[in-house]
C-alpha cells in the first residue's frame, strides 16, 4: 500500500467517519458537581464542573455547556476515560444574550471543566450571583461554595444544607435532584474582604496550572495522533496480502 493511499485513509478515518447519532434531547447528566470558589488562587472566581452523563453509549458526542457571560476561556475542558485518564478537548465559545455557550466533542461521558472569571466591582463589599444552567436534565446536582480566607460577613442565598471546614476554608454544600433542562439554579453570594489578594499564593495556583495545562494539551494531541496513525498503519498492513 502506497504512503499516499495510507495518508488518505487516515484522514478519512479521523475526520470523515461520524460519531454515533444520539438525540440531544435524550441526553441526561446523571451526576454533576459544581464548585464555586471566589478569590481562591486569583482575585476572580474559580469554578469547576465535574460530572457524568447517564447515557454512556451516546459517546463520542458533541456537548454544549452554559456558563456565565464573563467566561470566554476555559482552563481545562476534559473528557475522562473509564480508567480516569484526562483527554483535553478543543472548544468553541458562542456569546448569547444571558450566558456564554461552550461546545466541545467528548469521547467519553465523564467530564471535567474549570475556568476563572471576574464578576466583582472595586471595593471591599463583594457580591456576585452565580447561575447554574444546563442544556440537559440533571438527575443529581451537588454544589460546593467556598468562603475566601480573610473575609467576613459571608452569606449565601439560599442557605446551605451543610457546612464543613476543609484546610482552613469554610465550605457550603447543596444537593438537588431532577433539575430539568433550561432551569436556572441561582446563588447570591455576599461578603466583606479588605484586600484583593487571593487566598493561596498565585505562583502555585491558577497561572501555574494554566501553563501546565497548555503543555499537557500539546503533549496529548501529539501522542493521540501518533497512536491513531500507528494503529491504523498496523491494521492496514496486517490486512494487505503477501506478495
Amino acid at each position: 500500500m502506497g504512503i499516499k493511499r495510507f495518508l488518505t485513509f487516515l484522514l478519512f478515518f479521523i475526520f470523515i467517519i461520524p460519531a454515533p447519532l444520539y438525540g440531544e434531547e435524550a441526553l441526561k447528566i446523571g451526576r454533576m458537581k459544581v464548585s464555586v470558589w471566589p478569590e481562591y488562587d486569583t482575585p476572580g472566581v474559580l469554578v469547576v464542573y465535574e460530572g457524568r452523563f447517564a447515557n454512556k453509549d451516546a459517546f463520542p458526542a458533541a456537548i454544549t455547556f452554559l456558563f456565565p457571560k464573563g467566561v470566554n476561556k476555559l482552563t481545562d475542558a476534559c473528557s475522562l476515560s473509564p480508567k480516569g485518564q484526562h483527554f483535553c478537548q478543543l472548544y468553541d465559545v458562542e456569546k448569547r444574550e444571558n450566558y456564554n455557550q461552550v461546545t466541545m466533542n467528548l469521547p467519553y461521558g465523564d467530564f471535567f471543566i474549570d475556568f476563572q472569571y471576574s464578576p466583582f466591582k472595586r471595593g471591599k463589599d463583594k457580591f456576585f450571583e452565580y447561575v447554574i444552567q444546563s442544556r440537559y436534565d440533571i438527575m443529581n446536582l451537588e454544589v460546593n461554595i467556598q468562603q475566601p480566607l480573610r473575609s467576613t460577613n459571608f452569606s449565601i442565598q439560599p442557605a446551605a444544607l451543610k457546612q464543613t471546614m476543609e484546610s482552613e476554608f469554610n465550605q457550603y454544600h447543596y444537593s438537588m435532584k431532577n433539575i430539568p433542562a433550561g432551569q436556572e439554579v441561582r446563588f447570591k453570594i455576599n461578603y466583606i474582604k479588605q484586600d484583593n489578594n487571593p487566598s493561596v499564593d498565585i505562583k502555585f495556583g491558577g497561572m501555574a496550572r494554566q501553563d501546565t495545562t497548555n503543555r499537557d494539551i500539546a503533549i496529548l494531541a501529539a501522542g493521540a495522533a501518533i497512536i491513531i496513525g500507528f494503529g491504523v498503519y498496523r491494521f492496514l498492513f496486517r490486512k494487505s496480502p503477501s506478495p
